[in-house]
């Protein structure tokens, strides 16, 4: 019985370690739970884009549109801010900001939209069936309302962001009651594992 005991104490001892490497999160972990980053769209500067360019990158992805009047500008603000607190590491990241009104954001629009956020915000577009499977493949929605007299209209959506790993891996989820704190300490983390 004691011989046992002995065997089983390296082994428990592995199985801490393990655990142990595994860092616990603040926001959702969604390690295995939602696809790997994958996509092919236009960006900013009208080139084509896919996932693959990003890799190495810790990435985040959000989809908004650039007249958004409230959730976009503020969930952009969020995420600058954060990278400007997390410094120097956070230069690894890539916040790509995929528009899910194509039809009023041209590129030139995203360009301007994203340049007030920062280096790291990239804009990024597609035609409106290819950011529908796209939404749909990560489990988020979007619509749009009726177009009034001078052909405007409203446009409803997720305000979730998807960090990735620079493997392109899915690894975090945020939402619109994430706190700021949680958010850096939980990128930074997954920022400091990768390097």
């Amino acid at each position: 019985m004691k011989l046992v005991k002995q065997s089983l104490i390296p082994l428990l001892c592995l199985v801490l370690f393990a655990c142990a490497d595994k860092q616990p999160t603040r926001l959702t972990d969604v390690t295995g739970l939602i696809p790997d980053l994958e996509f092919e769209l236009t960006d900013e500067n009208n080139k084509k884009v896919t996932a693959e360019n990003y890799l190495g990158s810790t990435v985040a992805i959000f989809f908004g549109f650039t007249s958004c009047p409230e959730v976009c500008p503020t969930t952009m603000h969020q995420l600058s801010s954060i990278l400007s607190k997390i410094g120097e590491s956070a230069k690894s990241v890539n916040v790509l900001f995929i528009s899910v009104d194509p039809e009023r954001d041209s590129a030139e629009n995203l360009k301007k939209y994203t340049a007030v956020f920062g280096a790291s915000f990239i804009g990024l577009r597609g035609d409106e069936a290819v950011i529908k499977e796209m939404t749909k493949r990560y489990r988020v929605t979007f619509g749009y309302g009726e177009k009034n007299q001078q052909g405007d209209y409203e446009v409803s959506h997720s305000g979730a962001v998807f960090i990735f790993d620079t493997e392109g891996k899915a690894r975090l989820l945020a939402t619109q009651s994430s706190s700021a704190e949680d958010i850096e300490i939980d990128l930074k983390n997954l920022i400091d594992a990768s390097n």
